[in-house]
Protein backbone atom coordinates (compact mmCIF):
# COMPACT_ATOMS: atom_id res chain seq x y z
CA UNK A 1 0.00 0.00 0.00
CA UNK A 2 1.19 3.43 -0.83
CA UNK A 3 -0.11 4.83 2.23
CA UNK A 4 1.14 2.13 5.15
CA UNK A 5 4.98 1.53 5.40
CA UNK A 6 5.51 -2.87 4.87
CA UNK A 7 5.63 -4.65 8.13
CA UNK A 8 7.90 -7.44 6.20
CA UNK A 9 11.60 -6.90 6.86
CA UNK A 10 13.86 -9.15 4.67
CA UNK A 11 15.04 -12.33 5.81
CA UNK A 12 18.25 -14.08 5.23
CA UNK A 13 18.42 -17.11 7.04
CA UNK A 14 15.92 -19.20 8.31
CA UNK A 15 14.93 -19.98 11.93
CA UNK A 16 16.07 -23.00 13.75
CA UNK A 17 12.85 -24.38 14.52
CA UNK A 18 12.87 -27.77 15.64
CA UNK A 19 9.88 -29.98 13.43
CA UNK A 20 9.41 -32.70 16.25
CA UNK A 21 6.23 -33.84 17.51
CA UNK A 22 6.68 -34.33 20.70
CA UNK A 23 8.35 -30.59 21.19
CA UNK A 24 5.23 -28.75 19.98
CA UNK A 25 1.40 -28.34 21.38
CA UNK A 26 -1.32 -26.35 20.00
CA UNK A 27 -3.64 -24.48 23.01
CA UNK A 28 -6.35 -22.95 22.06
CA UNK A 29 -8.78 -20.44 24.37
CA UNK A 30 -11.79 -18.28 24.15
CA UNK A 31 -9.62 -15.88 22.47
CA UNK A 32 -5.79 -17.35 21.58
CA UNK A 33 -4.49 -20.34 19.71
CA UNK A 34 -0.74 -21.14 21.16
CA UNK A 35 1.54 -22.81 19.21
CA UNK A 36 4.81 -23.73 21.60
CA UNK A 37 7.96 -25.61 21.33
CA UNK A 38 7.60 -26.81 25.09
CA UNK A 39 5.46 -29.32 27.04
CA UNK A 40 1.78 -29.67 27.92
CA UNK A 41 1.67 -28.01 31.37
CA UNK A 42 3.67 -25.37 30.14
CA UNK A 43 1.72 -24.76 27.21
CA UNK A 44 -1.53 -24.20 29.25
CA UNK A 45 -0.71 -21.89 31.83
CA UNK A 46 0.88 -19.84 28.91
CA UNK A 47 -2.29 -19.79 27.65
CA UNK A 48 -4.24 -19.09 30.02
CA UNK A 49 -2.23 -16.60 31.59
CA UNK A 50 -2.91 -14.91 27.71
CA UNK A 51 -6.88 -15.37 28.78
CA UNK A 52 -6.72 -13.74 32.08
CA UNK A 53 -5.02 -10.65 30.56
CA UNK A 54 -8.05 -10.44 28.53
CA UNK A 55 -10.27 -10.43 31.19
CA UNK A 56 -7.65 -8.14 33.02
CA UNK A 57 -8.60 -5.55 30.06
CA UNK A 58 -11.86 -6.28 29.91
CA UNK A 59 -12.29 -5.34 33.77
CA UNK A 60 -10.06 -2.11 33.67
CA UNK A 61 -11.40 -0.56 30.50
CA UNK A 62 -14.87 -1.30 31.23
CA UNK A 63 -15.72 -3.36 28.31
CA UNK A 64 -17.36 -5.77 29.91
CA UNK A 65 -17.35 -9.66 29.73
CA UNK A 66 -17.11 -11.62 26.17
CA UNK A 67 -20.47 -11.09 24.72
CA UNK A 68 -19.36 -12.94 21.58
CA UNK A 69 -19.88 -10.50 19.22
CA UNK A 70 -16.42 -10.96 17.71
CA UNK A 71 -15.56 -13.16 15.41
CA UNK A 72 -13.66 -16.55 15.12
CA UNK A 73 -10.79 -15.41 13.21
CA UNK A 74 -10.47 -12.22 16.18
CA UNK A 75 -8.33 -15.23 17.84
CA UNK A 76 -4.49 -14.06 17.97
CA UNK A 77 -1.91 -16.72 16.90
CA UNK A 78 1.04 -16.88 19.14
CA UNK A 79 4.00 -18.59 18.43
CA UNK A 80 6.32 -19.71 21.40
CA UNK A 81 9.43 -21.19 20.68
CA UNK A 82 13.31 -20.74 20.94
CA UNK A 83 14.92 -17.76 22.76
CA UNK A 84 15.00 -14.09 22.34
CA UNK A 85 17.46 -14.04 19.52
CA UNK A 86 15.45 -16.05 17.35
CA UNK A 87 12.65 -13.57 17.52
CA UNK A 88 15.38 -10.68 16.05
CA UNK A 89 16.30 -13.01 13.74
CA UNK A 90 12.94 -13.86 12.53
CA UNK A 91 12.26 -10.21 12.18
CA UNK A 92 15.25 -9.71 10.34
CA UNK A 93 17.25 -7.59 12.64
CA UNK A 94 19.84 -9.67 13.94
CA UNK A 95 21.40 -8.21 17.23
CA UNK A 96 18.81 -5.40 17.28
CA UNK A 97 17.43 -6.37 21.03
CA UNK A 98 13.75 -6.92 19.10
CA UNK A 99 12.28 -9.50 22.40
CA UNK A 100 9.11 -10.54 20.05
CA UNK A 101 6.42 -9.09 17.95
CA UNK A 102 2.97 -8.69 16.94
CA UNK A 103 0.74 -8.27 13.87
CA UNK A 104 -2.04 -7.36 13.39
CA UNK A 105 -4.26 -8.00 10.05
CA UNK A 106 -7.68 -9.75 8.91
CA UNK A 107 -6.34 -12.80 7.72
CA UNK A 108 -5.29 -13.69 11.52
CA UNK A 109 -3.18 -11.35 13.81
CA UNK A 110 0.10 -13.42 15.20
CA UNK A 111 2.19 -13.02 17.52
CA UNK A 112 6.06 -14.40 17.62
CA UNK A 113 7.40 -14.51 21.49
CA UNK A 114 10.44 -16.75 22.52
CA UNK A 115 9.79 -19.46 25.37
CA UNK A 116 13.08 -18.08 27.38
CA UNK A 117 15.84 -15.32 27.64
CA UNK A 118 19.08 -15.86 25.39
CA UNK A 119 21.00 -18.33 27.00
CA UNK A 120 24.93 -17.79 27.75
CA UNK A 121 27.76 -19.92 25.41
CA UNK A 122 30.58 -19.49 26.73
CA UNK A 123 32.51 -16.14 27.59
CA UNK A 124 32.09 -15.36 23.89
CA UNK A 125 28.41 -14.83 25.01
CA UNK A 126 28.88 -13.14 28.15
CA UNK A 127 28.47 -9.47 26.73
CA UNK A 128 25.23 -10.65 24.96
CA UNK A 129 23.07 -8.18 27.29
CA UNK A 130 21.04 -5.86 25.40
CA UNK A 131 18.11 -3.85 25.90
CA UNK A 132 15.74 -7.17 24.80
CA UNK A 133 17.43 -9.05 28.01
CA UNK A 134 15.80 -6.84 30.28
CA UNK A 135 12.10 -7.21 28.65
CA UNK A 136 10.83 -9.82 29.62
CA UNK A 137 8.96 -12.00 26.54
CA UNK A 138 5.54 -12.46 27.98
CA UNK A 139 5.76 -8.96 28.91
CA UNK A 140 6.20 -7.65 24.69
CA UNK A 141 3.69 -9.95 24.06
CA UNK A 142 1.12 -8.51 26.56
CA UNK A 143 2.01 -5.30 25.62
CA UNK A 144 1.79 -5.79 22.03
CA UNK A 145 -1.99 -7.28 22.66
CA UNK A 146 -3.30 -4.11 24.33
CA UNK A 147 -2.83 -2.41 21.44
CA UNK A 148 -4.92 -5.44 19.85
CA UNK A 149 -7.06 -5.13 22.01
CA UNK A 150 -7.74 -1.61 21.96
CA UNK A 151 -8.08 -1.35 18.01
CA UNK A 152 -11.30 -4.04 19.07
CA UNK A 153 -12.43 -2.60 21.34
CA UNK A 154 -12.12 1.49 21.10
CA UNK A 155 -10.69 2.62 18.21
CA UNK A 156 -9.69 5.90 19.10
CA UNK A 157 -6.62 7.94 17.54
CA UNK A 158 -4.92 8.00 20.82
CA UNK A 159 -1.98 9.76 20.62
CA UNK A 160 1.34 7.53 21.11
CA UNK A 161 2.51 8.46 24.52
CA UNK A 162 -0.76 7.59 25.89
CA UNK A 163 -1.04 4.18 23.70
CA UNK A 164 2.26 3.53 24.48
CA UNK A 165 1.89 4.13 27.96
CA UNK A 166 -1.45 2.00 28.78
CA UNK A 167 0.29 -0.91 26.98
CA UNK A 168 2.90 -0.84 29.12
CA UNK A 169 0.96 -0.70 32.17
CA UNK A 170 -0.43 -4.37 31.76
CA UNK A 171 3.12 -5.50 30.11
CA UNK A 172 3.74 -6.77 33.84
CA UNK A 173 0.56 -7.98 35.01
CA UNK A 174 1.07 -10.09 37.88
CA UNK A 175 -1.34 -12.85 38.35
CA UNK A 176 -2.21 -15.17 41.24
CA UNK A 177 -4.83 -17.70 41.95
CA UNK A 178 -7.37 -15.32 43.05
CA UNK A 179 -6.77 -11.47 42.21
CA UNK A 180 -4.42 -9.87 39.36
CA UNK A 181 -2.03 -6.82 40.75
CA UNK A 182 -1.45 -3.79 38.13
CA UNK A 183 0.81 -0.77 38.32
CA UNK A 184 3.91 -1.96 39.15
CA UNK A 185 7.09 -0.22 37.44
CA UNK A 186 8.04 -2.09 33.96
CA UNK A 187 12.01 -2.72 34.30
CA UNK A 188 12.84 -1.60 31.33
CA UNK A 189 11.83 1.55 31.73
CA UNK A 190 13.21 2.34 35.15
CA UNK A 191 16.02 4.10 34.09
CA UNK A 192 14.20 6.45 31.93
CA UNK A 193 11.58 7.48 34.67
CA UNK A 194 14.86 8.41 37.06
CA UNK A 195 17.24 10.03 34.87
CA UNK A 196 14.47 11.67 32.45
CA UNK A 197 13.03 15.32 33.23
CA UNK A 198 8.96 15.24 33.21
CA UNK A 199 8.12 17.68 29.97
CA UNK A 200 4.71 17.62 29.71
CA UNK A 201 4.55 20.03 26.45
CA UNK A 202 7.39 17.36 24.63
CA UNK A 203 5.42 14.39 25.99
CA UNK A 204 2.06 15.90 24.66
CA UNK A 205 3.06 17.58 21.68
CA UNK A 206 6.89 16.06 21.08
CA UNK A 207 8.70 18.19 18.07
CA UNK A 208 9.27 16.81 14.78
CA UNK A 209 12.85 15.83 15.10
CA UNK A 210 13.02 13.07 17.66
CA UNK A 211 15.44 13.95 20.58
CA UNK A 212 17.53 11.41 22.56
CA UNK A 213 14.71 10.96 25.28
CA UNK A 214 12.06 11.16 22.96
CA UNK A 215 11.28 6.74 23.68
CA UNK A 216 11.92 7.31 27.20
CA UNK A 217 9.17 10.12 27.10
CA UNK A 218 6.89 7.94 24.96
CA UNK A 219 6.78 4.74 27.13
CA UNK A 220 8.31 5.72 30.77
CA UNK A 221 6.31 8.85 30.95
CA UNK A 222 3.61 7.91 28.91
CA UNK A 223 3.46 4.76 31.66
CA UNK A 224 3.26 7.16 34.36
CA UNK A 225 0.89 9.33 32.69
CA UNK A 226 -1.79 6.46 31.81
CA UNK A 227 -1.00 5.11 35.70
CA UNK A 228 -1.72 8.18 37.06
CA UNK A 229 -4.60 8.72 34.72
CA UNK A 230 -6.45 5.42 35.39
CA UNK A 231 -5.50 3.98 38.68
CA UNK A 232 -5.63 7.84 40.32
CA UNK A 233 -9.59 7.64 41.51
CA UNK A 234 -9.46 11.94 40.93
CA UNK A 235 -8.38 11.19 37.47
CA UNK A 236 -10.12 8.69 35.93
CA UNK A 237 -12.16 10.01 33.40
CA UNK A 238 -10.08 12.77 32.19
CA UNK A 239 -8.39 11.07 29.06
CA UNK A 240 -11.95 10.72 27.66
CA UNK A 241 -12.33 14.75 27.85
CA UNK A 242 -8.79 14.81 26.33
CA UNK A 243 -9.89 13.10 23.74
CA UNK A 244 -12.95 15.12 23.28
CA UNK A 245 -11.14 18.32 22.98
CA UNK A 246 -8.98 17.01 20.39
CA UNK A 247 -11.93 15.48 18.21
CA UNK A 248 -13.17 19.45 18.55
CA UNK A 249 -10.28 20.64 16.86
CA UNK A 250 -8.12 21.87 19.78
CA UNK A 251 -4.51 21.66 20.36
CA UNK A 252 -2.56 19.05 21.95
CA UNK A 253 -1.64 21.54 24.78
CA UNK A 254 -5.33 23.00 24.66
CA UNK A 255 -6.53 19.51 24.64
CA UNK A 256 -4.59 18.69 27.48
CA UNK A 257 -5.37 21.94 29.98
CA UNK A 258 -9.10 21.47 28.82
CA UNK A 259 -8.29 17.54 30.24
CA UNK A 260 -6.42 17.70 32.92
CA UNK A 261 -6.96 21.30 34.23
CA UNK A 262 -3.58 23.37 35.56
CA UNK A 263 -0.27 21.28 33.83
CA UNK A 264 1.77 22.87 36.56
CA UNK A 265 -0.36 20.72 39.04
CA UNK A 266 -0.49 17.36 36.99
CA UNK A 267 3.20 17.90 36.48
CA UNK A 268 3.93 18.11 40.43
CA UNK A 269 1.30 15.24 40.98
CA UNK A 270 3.53 13.06 38.54
CA UNK A 271 6.83 14.14 39.84
CA UNK A 272 6.04 13.16 43.55
CA UNK A 273 4.37 9.92 41.73
CA UNK A 274 7.91 9.05 40.20
CA UNK A 275 9.52 9.63 43.23
CA UNK A 276 7.19 7.37 45.61
CA UNK A 277 6.25 4.36 46.09
CA UNK A 278 4.62 2.29 42.52
CA UNK A 279 0.37 2.73 43.10
CA UNK A 280 -0.15 -0.94 42.57
CA UNK A 281 -3.72 -2.16 42.44
CA UNK A 282 -5.28 -5.89 43.52
CA UNK A 283 -8.46 -6.49 41.66
CA UNK A 284 -10.43 -9.72 42.31
CA UNK A 285 -11.18 -11.95 38.78
CA UNK A 286 -14.58 -11.60 37.51
CA UNK A 287 -14.68 -15.15 37.25
CA UNK A 288 -12.54 -17.37 39.41
CA UNK A 289 -12.50 -20.40 37.46
CA UNK A 290 -9.79 -21.11 35.54
CA UNK A 291 -9.95 -20.12 31.63
CA UNK A 292 -10.53 -22.90 29.62
CA UNK A 293 -7.92 -24.60 27.84
CA UNK A 294 -7.29 -27.68 24.87
CA UNK A 295 -4.45 -28.59 24.80
CA UNK A 296 -2.97 -31.29 22.33
CA UNK A 297 0.64 -32.37 20.51
CA UNK A 298 1.05 -31.73 17.34
CA UNK A 299 1.33 -35.12 15.19
CA UNK A 300 4.30 -35.64 12.37
CA UNK A 301 2.94 -33.89 9.54
CA UNK A 302 1.79 -30.61 11.95
CA UNK A 303 5.30 -30.37 13.19
CA UNK A 304 6.98 -30.55 10.15
CA UNK A 305 5.17 -27.89 8.68
CA UNK A 306 5.64 -25.44 11.85
CA UNK A 307 8.44 -23.45 10.58
CA UNK A 308 7.40 -22.92 6.88
CA UNK A 309 4.05 -21.70 8.90
CA UNK A 310 5.98 -19.28 11.34
CA UNK A 311 8.33 -17.78 8.42
CA UNK A 312 5.48 -17.19 6.09
CA UNK A 313 2.97 -15.88 8.87
CA UNK A 314 5.94 -13.66 9.92
CA UNK A 315 6.10 -12.74 5.86
CA UNK A 316 8.56 -12.90 3.02
CA UNK A 317 10.99 -11.20 0.93
CA UNK A 318 11.40 -12.74 -3.03
CA UNK A 319 14.19 -14.87 -1.93
CA UNK A 320 12.34 -15.73 1.21
CA UNK A 321 9.37 -17.16 -0.51
CA UNK A 322 11.62 -19.13 -2.97
CA UNK A 323 13.20 -20.69 0.20
CA UNK A 324 9.95 -21.41 2.00
CA UNK A 325 8.63 -23.17 -1.26
CA UNK A 326 11.71 -25.51 -1.10
CA UNK A 327 10.80 -26.74 2.33
CA UNK A 328 7.11 -26.94 1.72
CA UNK A 329 7.39 -28.98 -1.90
CA UNK A 330 9.03 -32.21 -0.09
CA UNK A 331 6.67 -32.00 3.25
CA UNK A 332 3.32 -32.53 0.15
CA UNK A 333 5.61 -35.52 -1.28
CA UNK A 334 5.69 -36.98 2.59
CA UNK A 335 2.38 -35.77 3.90
CA UNK A 336 0.04 -35.56 0.66
CA UNK A 337 -3.31 -35.76 2.49
CA UNK A 338 -2.39 -33.06 5.48
CA UNK A 339 -4.75 -30.20 5.78
CA UNK A 340 -1.83 -28.03 7.91
CA UNK A 341 0.63 -29.00 5.39
CA UNK A 342 -0.95 -28.46 2.06
CA UNK A 343 -2.13 -25.10 3.57
CA UNK A 344 1.46 -23.95 4.39
CA UNK A 345 2.57 -25.33 1.34
CA UNK A 346 -0.52 -22.96 -0.60
CA UNK A 347 0.72 -19.84 0.60
CA UNK A 348 4.21 -20.41 0.01
CA UNK A 349 3.58 -20.98 -3.39
CA UNK A 350 1.22 -17.68 -3.13
CA UNK A 351 3.95 -15.83 -1.94
CA UNK A 352 6.58 -17.28 -4.51
CA UNK A 353 3.65 -15.67 -7.43
CA UNK A 354 3.51 -19.67 -8.45
CA UNK A 355 -0.58 -19.39 -8.82
CA UNK A 356 -0.97 -22.49 -10.86
CA UNK A 357 0.29 -24.80 -8.13
CA UNK A 358 -1.26 -22.62 -5.35
CA UNK A 359 -4.60 -22.87 -6.87
CA UNK A 360 -3.86 -27.00 -7.23
CA UNK A 361 -2.92 -26.98 -3.51
CA UNK A 362 -5.78 -24.85 -2.94
CA UNK A 363 -8.15 -27.46 -4.65
CA UNK A 364 -6.91 -30.58 -2.66
CA UNK A 365 -6.98 -28.89 0.80
CA UNK A 366 -10.17 -27.58 0.30
CA UNK A 367 -11.21 -31.29 -0.48
CA UNK A 368 -9.13 -32.70 2.60
CA UNK A 369 -10.50 -29.99 4.64
CA UNK A 370 -14.07 -28.50 3.14
CA UNK A 371 -15.29 -26.67 6.06
CA UNK A 372 -11.64 -24.73 5.99
CA UNK A 373 -11.97 -20.99 5.80
CA UNK A 374 -8.38 -20.56 5.18
CA UNK A 375 -8.06 -22.57 2.17
CA UNK A 376 -11.11 -21.36 0.74
CA UNK A 377 -10.13 -17.07 1.31
CA UNK A 378 -6.82 -17.92 0.17
CA UNK A 379 -8.42 -19.63 -3.04
CA UNK A 380 -9.64 -16.69 -3.92
CA UNK A 381 -6.66 -14.97 -3.39
CA UNK A 382 -5.22 -16.79 -6.09
CA UNK A 383 -7.87 -15.90 -8.35
CA UNK A 384 -7.73 -12.39 -7.50
CA UNK A 385 -3.93 -12.00 -7.74
CA UNK A 386 -4.27 -13.48 -11.19
CA UNK A 387 -6.45 -10.63 -12.05
CA UNK A 388 -4.35 -8.56 -12.43
CA UNK A 389 -2.95 -10.05 -16.01
CA UNK A 390 -6.60 -11.71 -16.74
CA UNK A 391 -9.06 -9.34 -15.40
CA UNK A 392 -11.60 -12.10 -16.30
CA UNK A 393 -10.21 -13.78 -13.10
CA UNK A 394 -12.05 -11.31 -10.83
CA UNK A 395 -15.53 -12.55 -11.46
CA UNK A 396 -13.80 -15.97 -10.35
CA UNK A 397 -12.05 -14.57 -6.99
CA UNK A 398 -15.79 -12.90 -6.19
CA UNK A 399 -17.31 -16.27 -6.12
CA UNK A 400 -14.58 -17.93 -4.30
CA UNK A 401 -14.85 -15.06 -1.61
CA UNK A 402 -18.59 -15.73 -0.95
CA UNK A 403 -18.26 -19.15 -0.79
CA UNK A 404 -15.24 -18.73 1.69
CA UNK A 405 -18.19 -16.03 3.67
CA UNK A 406 -20.34 -18.83 3.62
CA UNK A 407 -18.15 -21.19 5.63
CA UNK A 408 -17.74 -18.15 7.96
CA UNK A 409 -19.79 -15.36 7.62
CA UNK A 410 -18.18 -13.03 10.26
CA UNK A 411 -14.85 -13.64 9.01
CA UNK A 412 -13.43 -9.99 7.66
CA UNK A 413 -11.25 -11.45 4.61
CA UNK A 414 -13.70 -12.90 2.76
CA UNK A 415 -15.79 -9.84 2.83
CA UNK A 416 -12.24 -7.51 2.12
CA UNK A 417 -11.44 -9.72 -0.80
CA UNK A 418 -15.08 -9.39 -2.12
CA UNK A 419 -15.25 -5.76 -1.83
CA UNK A 420 -11.53 -5.81 -4.04
CA UNK A 421 -13.10 -7.92 -6.72
CA UNK A 422 -15.69 -5.42 -7.44
CA UNK A 423 -13.21 -1.87 -7.40
CA UNK A 424 -10.63 -3.71 -9.40
CA UNK A 425 -13.15 -4.71 -11.87
CA UNK A 426 -14.14 -1.57 -14.48
CA UNK A 427 -16.82 -3.48 -16.38
CA UNK A 428 -19.34 -3.97 -12.95
CA UNK A 429 -20.39 -1.33 -10.66
CA UNK A 430 -20.00 -1.80 -7.29
CA UNK A 431 -22.85 -3.16 -5.28
CA UNK A 432 -24.68 -2.16 -2.06
CA UNK A 433 -23.31 -6.01 -0.41
CA UNK A 434 -20.17 -4.84 -1.41
CA UNK A 435 -20.05 -1.69 0.29
CA UNK A 436 -21.63 -3.01 3.18
CA UNK A 437 -19.31 -6.06 3.23
CA UNK A 438 -16.40 -3.78 3.42
CA UNK A 439 -17.97 -1.45 6.63
CA UNK A 440 -18.18 -5.35 8.16
CA UNK A 441 -15.07 -6.39 7.44
CA UNK A 442 -13.62 -2.62 9.47
CA UNK A 443 -15.78 -3.22 12.47
CA UNK A 444 -14.84 -7.48 12.70
CA UNK A 445 -11.15 -5.97 12.32
CA UNK A 446 -10.50 -2.43 13.38
CA UNK A 447 -6.83 -3.20 13.50
CA UNK A 448 -5.75 -4.09 9.73
CA UNK A 449 -4.68 -1.16 8.08
CA UNK A 450 -5.57 -2.24 4.27
CA UNK A 451 -9.00 -2.59 5.56
CA UNK A 452 -9.03 0.83 7.13
CA UNK A 453 -7.44 2.11 3.62
CA UNK A 454 -9.92 0.32 0.95
CA UNK A 455 -12.79 1.68 3.58
CA UNK A 456 -11.37 5.60 3.76
CA UNK A 457 -11.31 5.08 -0.29
CA UNK A 458 -14.78 3.97 -0.38
CA UNK A 459 -15.81 6.94 1.89
CA UNK A 460 -14.14 9.08 -0.75
CA UNK A 461 -16.22 7.86 -3.47
CA UNK A 462 -19.17 8.26 -1.75
CA UNK A 463 -18.26 11.99 -1.08
CA UNK A 464 -17.98 11.15 2.85
CA UNK A 465 -15.09 12.99 3.63
CA UNK A 466 -15.74 13.80 7.12
CA UNK A 467 -16.30 10.09 7.57
CA UNK A 468 -13.02 9.67 6.08
CA UNK A 469 -11.55 11.37 8.06
CA UNK A 470 -12.37 10.09 11.11
CA UNK A 471 -11.94 6.33 9.97
CA UNK A 472 -8.75 7.70 8.75
CA UNK A 473 -7.08 9.76 11.81
CA UNK A 474 -4.37 7.12 11.68
CA UNK A 475 -3.01 8.16 8.62
CA UNK A 476 -3.31 12.07 8.48
CA UNK A 477 -2.62 12.45 12.39
CA UNK A 478 0.96 13.57 13.29
CA UNK A 479 4.04 15.60 11.98
CA UNK A 480 5.37 13.31 9.33
CA UNK A 481 5.58 14.46 5.73
CA UNK A 482 2.96 12.00 4.87
CA UNK A 483 0.52 13.39 6.88
CA UNK A 484 1.13 16.39 6.23
CA UNK A 485 0.42 15.99 2.11
CA UNK A 486 -2.59 13.38 3.33
CA UNK A 487 -4.31 16.50 5.52
CA UNK A 488 -3.64 18.99 2.54
CA UNK A 489 -5.17 16.88 0.15
CA UNK A 490 -8.36 16.07 2.35
CA UNK A 491 -8.75 20.21 1.87
CA UNK A 492 -8.09 20.11 -1.44
CA UNK A 493 -10.67 17.50 -1.96
CA UNK A 494 -13.68 19.55 0.29
CA UNK A 495 -12.75 22.14 -2.26
CA UNK A 496 -13.74 20.15 -4.82
CA UNK A 497 -9.98 18.80 -6.19
CA UNK A 498 -10.92 14.89 -5.39
CA UNK A 499 -8.09 13.00 -7.62
CA UNK A 500 -5.15 13.78 -5.83
CA UNK A 501 -6.57 12.32 -2.57
CA UNK A 502 -8.51 9.66 -4.35
CA UNK A 503 -5.23 8.37 -6.16
CA UNK A 504 -3.30 8.67 -2.88
CA UNK A 505 -5.50 6.63 -0.95
CA UNK A 506 -6.70 3.96 -3.41
CA UNK A 507 -5.81 0.09 -2.64
CA UNK A 508 -2.97 -1.15 -4.49
CA UNK A 509 -3.84 -4.56 -6.98
CA UNK A 510 -2.77 -7.48 -4.66
CA UNK A 511 -1.37 -9.17 -8.34
CA UNK A 512 0.48 -5.99 -9.29
CA UNK A 513 4.20 -7.14 -9.08
CA UNK A 514 6.88 -4.42 -8.59
CA UNK A 515 10.62 -5.02 -8.98
CA UNK A 516 13.26 -3.26 -6.64
CA UNK A 517 13.82 -0.25 -9.47
CA UNK A 518 10.05 0.03 -9.33
CA UNK A 519 9.46 0.29 -5.72
CA UNK A 520 12.47 2.62 -5.61
CA UNK A 521 10.96 5.12 -8.51
CA UNK A 522 7.79 4.83 -6.44
CA UNK A 523 9.28 5.89 -3.49
CA UNK A 524 10.98 8.87 -4.96
CA UNK A 525 7.71 9.76 -6.52
CA UNK A 526 6.25 9.70 -3.17
CA UNK A 527 9.09 12.01 -1.67
CA UNK A 528 8.62 14.55 -4.44
CA UNK A 529 4.64 14.76 -3.97
CA UNK A 530 4.95 15.61 -0.04
CA UNK A 531 7.82 18.41 -1.18
CA UNK A 532 5.31 19.52 -3.80
CA UNK A 533 2.65 19.86 -0.95
CA UNK A 534 5.21 22.09 0.92
CA UNK A 535 5.80 19.21 3.19
CA UNK A 536 9.26 17.84 4.89
CA UNK A 537 10.25 14.08 3.69
CA UNK A 538 11.60 12.26 6.96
Amino acid sequence: MRLIASLLAALTVFIAVPASAQDWHRAETLHFIVYAEDDADSTKEFAQDLERLDEVLRILTGVGPDDGSLPESAKVTVFRFGETRDMATLAGARGSGIGGFFIGRADGAVAFVPRELNKRRGRSRQRDVDSAMMLDPQGILFHEYVHYFMFQHSDAPYPLWYSEGFAELFSNVEFFDDYFVIGDVPTARSYSLSSIPIDLEKTFDPPAKPDRNTTGRTYAHGWLLASHLNLNPERRGQMGKYMQAISEGKSRMEAAEIAFGDLDVLRRELEEFRQGAARVLKVPYATQAEPPVEVHKLNEAQAARMEAMIITNRGVDEDEAQSVVRKTRPLVERYPNSPEVLLAAMEAEIDARNYAEAEALAERAIAADPESTEAAMFYGDIALRQSFEDPSKLSEARKRYAAANQKEFDHPYPLYGYYLSYLFDESEEMPEVAKTGLESAFRYAPFDYPIRQALVHMLLLEDRPAEAKIVGARFIDGKGGQQCMLRKMFTEFEEGKRDPLLNEIRPDHPGEYKDEEQRKAEREALEKRIEDYGCKVD
